[in-house]
């Protein structure tokens, strides 16, 4: 199956409609997607009130003092979702019963201490934003071998039309949410897809530094 694991709508800063997110995921030959809102599951939800055909996984990003880190499988966020100290998310997420990936961790401060110490489920090795493919890419695989955790990718499409520009190929024995966690979880994945177009990883890569800058500013 290939699932986008990285996808923003109107719900955080994605400029596409969930309705217009899953089009365009259908007409891309995708078989599911996360929608991954900043601080958000709202457009999750609301997802689910529509049938296109996809499996639709529940989803967030937060933003903590260690980079950014997808959640997926949980319906509901963490009692604190503003710059979360990394441990506590991931203790969390964990106890809940959660999947964890590092969002584009190869564009952003290396923390490999901290995340080693407390790992991720995996590491989003091919983000479709990254300004170039071979540096970054190597660097992500560099680190989910330092982590010994899984590979996996995901568009980050702020806008609808990048929507499964690059993603993961899930090997699970059935089409659901639980399924295709667990397969993620013991590396059952390989990603595919490609770069964004240079406008558009232009425009995300000036937001993540101001991201980083500023707490209120997403990515």
């Amino acid at each position: 199956m290939k699932i986008d694991l990285h996808v923003h709508t109107v719900h955080s800063d994605g400029s596409g409609t969930v309705k217009e997110v899953l089009k365009a995921a259908k007409a891309k030959g995708l078989d599911g997607l996360a929608i991954t809102d900043h601080n958000a599951i709202e457009g999750y939800f609301e997802a689910k009130s529509y049938d296109f055909g996809l499996l639709v996984l529940p989803g967030y990003e937060i933003r903590t003092d260690a980079g950014h880190v997808l959640v997926i499988g949980l319906e509901n966020p963490p009692p604190k979702i503003e710059l979360m100290r990394y441990e506590d998310l991931i203790k969390w997420v964990r106890k809940m019963g959660g999947l964890t990936i590092l969002a584009h961790p190869a564009a952003g401060r290396i923390s490999l201490d901290r995340w080693v110490r407390h790992k991720p489920d995996a590491v989003e090795i091919l983000n479709a934003s990254y300004p170039i493919y071979g540096f970054f890419v190597r660097r992500g695989l560099n680190i989910a071998n330092n982590l010994r955790v899984p590979g996996v990718a995901g568009s980050d499409a702020h806008s609808p039309e990048n929507v499964g520009n690059s993603y993961t190929v899930v090997r699970a024995s059935n089409p659901s949410d639980d399924d295709i966690i667990e397969a993620i979880r013991y590396g059952n994945v390989s990603f595919g897809g490609k770069l964004s177009p240079l406008s558009t990883r232009i425009r995300e890569g000036l937001g993540y530094m101001l991201s980083i800058i500023s707490p209120t500013t997403h990515s």
